[in-house]
């Protein structure tokens, strides 16, 4: 009998987001409140007012308060309410399930913290890596990009480097586990068939 599967977890790059930080620079840097929002494939107008933020998501507009929260430096830091009106305020809220929230609301969690252990934490940020340079997934190194910083370009090739290294290591150690499971298996499988041999002569 098959075990039922597990369900998916929820993670937040399979969520909408709505980032406070980056709407109030898009604002700032064309001078209007309307702002079109733009994730993966979805495409969405918010406003942004000095309290207030408004967003199309739906097919409704979803309302959340900005609050002044105090940070170091006696500076004011603006940080979105969560619609659903707990403690709490966020920097991003994410849409999912027909409702605009926090991740807390939602259960999100990042996929990296989903990772079984550093060889998957590293095969992420390897993929996320690759992305950056402009590379495809079965790329070893990109090359650099027209018009990209080669003080950059240097930085992401070492960090690539390392997490290679880790994520190759674990995949050969893999390897070697189950090359030395089946020989196992195959000495096991020879061992009873001298033994029945054996047997059969005697």
């Amino acid at each position: 009998m098959k075990k039922p599967k597990a369900p998916r977890v929820p993670v937040l790059e399979s969520a909408f987001e709505v980032n406070l930080p980056k709407l109030l620079s898009a604002v700032k840097a064309s001078g209007r409140p309307e702002v079109v929002l733009v994730d993966g494939d979805e495409h969405t107008v918010a406003v942004v007012a000095e309290t207030r933020l408004a967003v199309h998501l739906g097919g409704r507009v979803w309302m959340a308060n900005i609050m002044a929260v105090p940070c170091l430096n006696s500076r004011l830091r603006p940080l979105l309410k969560c619609p659903r009106a707990h403690e709490g305020n966020f920097q991003s809220l994410y849409w999912r399930r027909g409702e605009l929230a926090c991740r807390h609301c939602h259960a999100l969690r990042y996929r990296s913290n989903l990772a079984a252990g550093a060889a998957g934490r590293a095969r992420l940020t390897r993929y996320r890596l690759l992305q950056n340079m402009g590379g495809q997934p079965g790329d070893v190194m990109p090359s650099r990009l027209p018009r990209a910083w080669r003080k950059r370009y240097r930085t992401l090739a070492d960090r690539l480097c390392k997490v290679s290294t880790i994520h190759y290591d674990q995949v050969r150690f893999q390897l070697e586990k189950n090359h030395i499971k089946e020989r196992g298996k195959r000495n096991s499988a020879a061992q009873n068939r001298d033994d029945i041999t054996h047997n059969s002569a005697s």
